[in-house]
């Protein structure tokens, strides 16, 4: 009885993830003061988005040596146990989740510990905790990171160091962590920090950035070990990053070629079928490592429909700060460079829409969202529920006017929830110009 209990509660705990709204905050941008004080002032904000979870970017010490930018990336951590004084103090830092837990919101916070800054403590303290190359120099394996040094999970006494530091922030009421480049970290690592939340805080959320699949075949071909999805899954997590498919998205937008929209559907069956009903992905375009909506175009009706994509989709949605603002560009990871809070209300309005569609409950019995294998510039979804009913989501990926077709699309009337008009499917067949979500009349 001890073991079903078990499972029924890790299992709840999934489902529930699947309605909910996570913002992600860069608190250097996010005000003009850029400090937690800033954001408690913007925290009744978040709640009036409707938003679950409030995910901070990494709130440590920034390590000086080879520092990007200015002010240097949040990424390169000095000493995981410190608090960037430039943020506020660990009472600030206290007061920011408090105040969030009072309005029934949950606090995430990255964790970075695939590397550190390479003036950080552990490397002062603790060199033999780095990983080292051929030569014996400490070192990393990408090159491009020039500011950090990785470490080496052969130490035993770093595991049990890194958990100790995850229980210290659980202890100040941390709801759930995002392990930034987590598909490097080692299987050790997941399982010994799994044991300890189970023992001590098992309503967790752990949350991965499970790397680009051409990252994992690079570090691969260099005798580097990279845990697959899979793995992530197995030992630790309740939701990855979608980033199997998100590429050949992205490589449609930039090219516009429709070849790519038809990788996006299959590596989307296939990145779903890899995912186990008791985990989830992460739905939205937009993070601090990816452009902007805006950036990829001006088009305002192309906007909406990519808006569109992740609050339809299985899955938590996900928003960075200034999605809901149209925010035209992505703010610099290195300097002080304020989000944008100019409003469009209209756009402004039409994101309120999308995360109140998320939020139905109905979505807590969504069981699969399969992309319909449509031709043209556009994207097709059929969601079915426990219950048997379905919905359709429609979206043109060129900003006008597309003519979906499909054999999956049921002729009836439907209702879009968006705007409550009346549609009809005829000859499994729609035009389609804004987005929309369809459900049987």
């Amino acid at each position: 009885m001890l073991l079903i209990f078990f499972f029924t509660t890790i299992l709840s705990m999934k489902n529930y993830l699947k309605n909910q709204i996570i913002y992600q905050v860069y608190v250097r941008n996010f005000t003009k003061e850029g400090t937690f004080k800033g954001l408690l002032n913007k925290i009744d904000y978040i709640k009036s988005l409707n938003v679950d979870i409030v995910y901070l970017l990494p709130i440590s010490p920034i390590g000086q040596l080879n520092r990007k930018g200015t002010l240097g990336s949040p990424y390169s951590i000095k000493d995981y146990t410190k608090i960037n004084e430039e943020l506020g103090n660990e009472e600030d830092f206290k007061n920011v989740i408090a105040s969030c837990h009072k309005r029934n919101m949950k606090v995430m916070i990255d964790i970075v510990y695939n590397h550190t800054s390479r003036d950080s403590w552990i490397k002062e303290n603790h060199p033999e905790w780095m990983f080292h190359d051929k030569k014996g120099n400490i070192s990393n394996k990408v090159e491009d990171w020039s500011d950090v040094y990785d470490l080496d999970y052969n130490n035993k006494d770093l595991i049990y160091y890194l958990v100790k530091v995850i229980e210290y922030y659980s202890s100040l009421g941390i709801d759930g962590y995002r392990f930034d480049v987590a598909s490097l970290i080692d299987k050790e690592f997941f399982i010994a920090l799994k044991k300890m939340l189970n023992e001590k805080y098992p309503e967790t959320i752990l949350l991965a950035e499970s790397v680009h699949p051409g990252f994992v075949d690079s570090l691969r071909a260099q005798n580097y070990n990279c845990l697959s999805d899979g793995e992530l899954i197995e030992y630790a997590f309740d939701l990855l990053y979608p980033y199997n498919s998100y590429e050949n998205l992205r490589n449609y937008l930039d090219s516009k070629d429709e070849r790519w929209l038809d990788y996006y559907k299959y590596s989307l069956l296939l990145e779903d079928s890899m995912t186990p009903n008791t985990s989830l992905r992460i739905r939205g375009l937009e993070n601090h490592d990816q452009r902007r909506l805006y950036q990829f175009s001006h088009d305002f009706t192309l906007l909406r429909n990519l808006a569109a994509l992740a609050p339809y989709m299985k899955g938590p949605m996900f928003i960075y700060n200034g999605l809901e603002t149209k925010a035209d560009h992505l703010e610099s990871l290195f300097d002080k460079d304020d989000m944008s809070w100019e409003i469009d209300q209209d756009w402004f309005d039409f994101i309120k829409k999308l995360i109140s569609y998320k939020k139905d409950e109905k979505n807590l019995d969504l069981n699969t969202t399969a992309p319909l294998l449509t031709k043209g510039a556009n994207l097709a979804f059929k969601n079915t529920y426990k219950d048997g009913t379905f919905g359709y989501g429609l979206f043109s990926l060129s900003g006008k006017d597309e003519l979906i077709e499909d054999s999956g699309l049921i002729d009836s009337e439907y209702t879009d929830y968006l705007t409550g008009k009346t549609y009809t499917i005829n000859n499994h067949s729609i035009s389609v110009k804004e987005p929309l979500f369809l459900f049987k009349k």
